[in-house]
């Protein structure tokens, strides 16, 4: 069984998506990949961005799994939800707020910026759904959860249902 390792720290953008999916595109035409492991550790950011993450990592025809190390922070939550399989180091922290969201323009017409709260009531609604599914929580209990900015240790997130294992060490194999 092949598997294969990707590494996610820092924030999350348009790049991190783009450079996940080439890679693992390659990954899969150049070899015989099973099995994917993700491993994270970053500070949040572009909603959209990790989204369009998410919904990659559900679609691949082989298992996925998700590893946190020390920090998942706002948008990361999104993305780490995506594993089957989800295991955080111990020590690791969880911090789930709402997405803050920019404009590309301040100064611009009031439909653009209507349209970009349309945009972006539904990034909120697609945040909450993912992570009420992922959880199997009622999405009033996530909205609330966002929007008191709650932050838990790996054992209240796998109490919560985030977490699947807590491991002392990363689970690095040697490959034969």
């Amino acid at each position: 069984m092949s598997e294969d390792w990707y590494t996610i720290t820092g924030g999350i953008d348009s790049n991190v998506a783009q450079n996940l999916m080439t890679y693992v595109n390659g990954r899969i035409y150049n070899s015989d990949i099973k099995k994917i492991r993700v491993l994270i550790s970053s500070t949040g950011g572009d909603v959209d961005s990790a989204i369009r993450i998410y919904s990659y990592l559900k679609a691949l025809p082989f298992e996925v799994e998700t590893i946190a190390l020390s920090q998942i922070d706002s948008a990361a939550n999104i993305i780490y939800v995506a594993g089957q399989q989800r295991i955080a180091i111990k020590g690791c922290r969880f911090f789930l707020h709402e997405g803050t969201f920019t404009t590309g323009a301040q100064t611009t017409t009031l439909h653009n910026h209507e349209e970009a709260l349309l945009i972006f009531k539904e990034l909120l609604k697609k945040h909450i759904n993912i992570l009420a599914k992922e959880t199997s929580k009622k999405e009033e209990d996530i909205n609330k959860l966002l929007q008191t900015s709650t932050i838990m240790d790996a054992e209240k997130a796998k109490e919560f249902g985030f977490v699947h294992e807590i491991l002392e060490k990363l689970p690095f194999k040697k490959q034969v």
